[in-house]
């Protein structure tokens, strides 16, 4: 599956929702992605739920932003890892140190005040 990533502003948090297979090839793309859609002023979760294959490259660019957010008083959630990521984060040991979320859903428009 082609690598594909998304950001949206929910709340105080950015989510960027990535798809595909996340591996050497591509994992420069992810980490400029997250350079580009995330400055560390806000937390950051990374909805991992359409990740179809992960290597030691895309899990380095995890880390890197798990450092980041960290460096900046911030937080880092993966939301919904599929199995691939889970598969990943058990092998190399470090699933303890990503704080894993449900599914995210998209905000919910503010209620009209004059009602």
């Amino acid at each position: 599956m082609e690598f594909s990533c998304t950001v949206r502003q929910i709340a105080d948090r950015v989510v960027l929702t990535v798809a595909g297979d996340v591996d050497l090839a591509v994992h420069g793309r992810f980490e400029a992605d997250v350079e580009q859609y995330w400055d560390a002023s806000t937390d950051l979760v990374i909805d991992c739920s359409r990740i179809t294959f992960l290597d030691s490259m895309g899990l380095r660019v995890l880390v890197h932003a798990m450092q980041r957010a960290a460096g900046n008083g911030r937080d880092i959630a993966i939301a919904a890892p599929s199995d691939p990521v889970l598969r990943v984060l058990d092998l190399a040991g470090i699933r303890s140190l990503f704080t894993e979320i449900g599914p995210v859903a998209d905000a919910a428009p503010d209620p009209d005040p004059a009602t």
